[in-house]
């Protein structure tokens, strides 16, 4: 289906707060060549089976079906394609970086894409689309099929299907992996089909974290409930394909944490604390929320790789809109109701002032630095950068030419940032529209943070994403 974006629902997709791994950019030195396939042993340095063992982001951070390293960007695209067999796939696409060009992720002489023993496309039916999660690490690419998690939502109608109380039956996740060409993909491990995974994979040296929860359904008149229960954190190990638990992830204070990123051998988590449990009806209830949320804090705490009890190192009031980003071992945070972001060092306690900034939202980072956004996204698209070593600020002039929205960016190399630069899209005339392709480009990150426009394009073939 054709994605219509309205300018104001921009404001929407930010989340209350917002946040990444330290290290989060992957490298790699080769094409994705089966002849070529050398990037562990070019640079373990930078890569999950490197000897540090430390923690790791290998889903993408933006939330959606794509990955990168140094020399390129895979992405699942998310409309389907009727193949030759009648059935319907999506493809796996891959922007190389160093030729600008995009391909289909098969290197088959004459090959059409459109049957499923081309490595670029991905049956429908085995590979959810949105959900589907790739990801790199050592020299192999690796693809998580799962199904959407709709933990936390509410159905009407038909939609509301099954008895009260009763489980969520999914297609099970599984794990494939291939080379980087895409080549060889082979499935190498299946979950249990009552259990639900949700978007992040985190790495080390020997395998992945992922969180998996059982889903269940209820009804209450013509709406359907769906709850999750027995979060669990668990780590696969990929050299001998065992999965273990880790630690639950309830751990009695009636908060829900998320994992929302990683430093060494720590995971960030986030929450909102209440003070008490709250009820499905108060959580649905429009202005009970408001209330109760208004007067909540939004709490962090670091939690160990082995388990145990998270330690609580930040929390902000949600009285007022917040945003945190989390870069080796410190912790950078900014509220709405002032202009300051503060850097909090989680080793040591130590707490001080970076920069003063209006634009003090931080959306992103881009290796040391912060990207940075007004709090009201709709008004200002500029993004702001503040350098975390000396507090100095700097901006872009680079905007979306089509229609005057911010640029979005998609993945980052150790020198150069992947960014949206332009759409293909037909103006609906009621401030949105619908968008056929998405243009993507590189630019290196100096030339980013100084204020400067020559970027290089990627010559795309695929809708982009």
């Amino acid at each position: 289906m054709k994605k219509i974006w309205a300018f104001l629902i921009i404001a929407a997709l930010v989340c209350a707060s917002l946040c990444a791994c330290s290290g989060n950019a992957q490298t790699t030195d080769d094409k994705p060549d089966s002849k070529q396939n050398s990037e562990a042993q070019q640079n373990p340095e930078n890569n999950a089976s490197s000897s540090s063992g430390g923690l790791r982001l290998l889903s993408n951070r933006y939330g959606d079906g794509a990955c990168n390293t140094e020399n390129g960007y895979y992405y699942l695209t998310t409309e389907t394609a009727k193949l030759r067999d009648g059935s319907y796939g999506t493809h796996l696409m891959y922007m190389d970086f160093a030729s600008g060009r995009e391909i289909y992720l098969c290197s088959t002489a004459g090959c059409k894409h459109d049957s499923l023993d081309c490595p670029a496309v991905f049956s429908y039916d085995d590979f959810p689309t949105v959900s589907t999660i790739p990801f790199v690490f050592g020299d192999r690419l690796y693809i998580l099929s799962r199904e959407y998690d709709n933990d936390g939502s509410v159905s009407q109608g038909v939609f509301g299907l099954g008895d009260a109380g009763s489980s969520v039956e999914n297609q099970p996740a599984v794990l494939y992996r291939a080379s980087l060409d895409g080549t060889g993909r082979e499935k190498i491990f299946t979950f249990d089909a009552g259990l639900t995974l949700e978007d992040k994979v985190i790495g080390n040296d020997k395998g992945i974290y992922v969180i998996t929860k059982k889903l269940s359904t209820d009804k209450d008149g013509n709406q359907t409930y769906t709850t999750s229960s027995e979060r669990k954190l668990m780590f696969l190990d990929l050299d001998s394909l065992s999965l273990r638990e880790v630690c639950s992830m309830d751990f009695g204070d009636h908060i829900s944490w998320k994992i929302i990123g990683c430093s060494q051998n720590e995971f960030l988590l986030c929450g909102d604390d209440f003070g008490r449990e709250i009820t499905r009806d108060e959580t649905w209830n429009e202005d009970v929320y408001k209330e109760l949320y208004k007067n909540s804090s939004k709490v962090y705490t670091l939690l160990n790789r082995d388990g145990g009890k998270p330690k609580e190192i930040a929390r902000q009031s949600n009285r007022c809109s917040s945003s945190v980003q989390l870069l080796g071992n410190n912790l950078y945070l900014s509220s709405e109701e002032n202009q300051n972001i503060e850097v909090l060092d989680f080793q040591t306690g130590e707490k001080k002032t970076l920069c003063t900034l209006p634009q003090n939202l931080i959306m992103d980072t881009l290796g040391d630095t912060l990207c940075c956004r007004g709090w009201d996204l709709a008004d200002d698209p500029t993004w702001y950068f503040v350098d975390t070593k000396t507090g100095a600020v700097t901006k872009t002039p680079l905007i979306i030419p089509r229609n005057g929205w911010s640029i979005e960016f998609r993945g980052e190399t150790a020198t150069d940032a992947l960014f949206i630069y332009d759409y293909d899209a037909t103006d609906n005339k009621d401030g949105s529209y619908e968008i056929h392709r998405y243009k993507h480009a590189l630019i290196s990150k100096d030339d980013l943070f100084a204020g400067k426009d020559n970027y290089r394009k990627i010559e795309m073939i695929g809708p982009g994403q």
